[in-house]
């Protein structure tokens, strides 16, 4: 059963109250004015938007969350563009600890116009987060050099709790509600459309900086993208 809290329980932290920044994955606190990071192309994915409603307490183990990465996210990187930072907004318990990666992946084309999503290209090495003193919201950013990615095309934005999850009570949520084929979770079986059970996309997003010469990230070709588009 889902556990919607409502905003009245989104409690503003101090910067006293930030935990220790451990290895690639670092913490600020809802609080504080918002993430910052340095000079960015573009963002892409469920940026935040300060419109939130409350998070799910769905105390998650190892799965995943995934959302859409539409074509034309970033028109000023025509010759393609890399993810250097992934964020995403968390309520996290006194004591948290975890383990997290994200990954890009093509889209799976269900022939009605719904896109799902499908093999992964790319994912990052897993970094760690701990030393959470105070519960309450968090933003989450996990850095990666991510391969040159070839613009135009829709991907899929991937991030994913692996290994240790202790202390994580679910994701944040916006107040604009959630359309169908954005969103996703996989608790280890088959990707789920969040729309037939969340009440808002949950903030997960990447900051962007372009590159040059795009290529064929590890893995898998991008041939497999471009076929669903002839």
């Amino acid at each position: 059963m889902k556990v919607l809290l409502l905003a009245a329980l989104l409690m503003p932290l101090t910067a006293a109250a930030g935990p220790e920044m451990i290895a690639d994955g670092s913490v600020l606190p809802l609080g504080e004015i918002g993430p910052t990071c340095a000079p960015t192309a573009c963002l892409t994915g469920s940026a935040y938007n300060a419109n939130t409603i409350g998070y799910y307490n769905l105390n998650p183990g190892v799965e995943s969350y995934a959302v859409l990465i539409d074509a034309g996210s970033c028109p000023d990187c025509d010759q393609g563009f890399t993810l250097a930072r992934i964020w995403t907004l968390l309520r996290l318990n006194a004591g948290a600890a975890f383990q997290l990666s994200a990954a890009v992946a093509d889209v799976i084309d269900d022939g009605n116009g719904c896109y799902a999503p499908g093999e992964e290209q790319a994912r990052s090495d897993p970094a760690n987060v701990s030393g959470i003193a105070t519960t309450g919201g968090y933003f989450v950013k996990l850095n990666w050099d991510s391969p040159c990615i070839e613009p135009g095309r829709p991907y899929f934005l991937i991030f994913r709790f692996t290994y240790i999850v202790r202390g994580v009570a679910g994701p944040y949520i916006d107040n604009d509600g959630i359309a169908a084929c954005r969103s996703f979770r996989n608790t280890g079986s088959s990707w789920v459309d969040l729309s037939t059970t969340f009440a808002g996309d949950p903030f997960f997003w990447a900051d962007t900086e372009c590159c040059s010469a795009p290529v064929g990230l590890e893995g898998a070709s991008w041939g497999s993208v471009k076929s669903l588009f002839r």
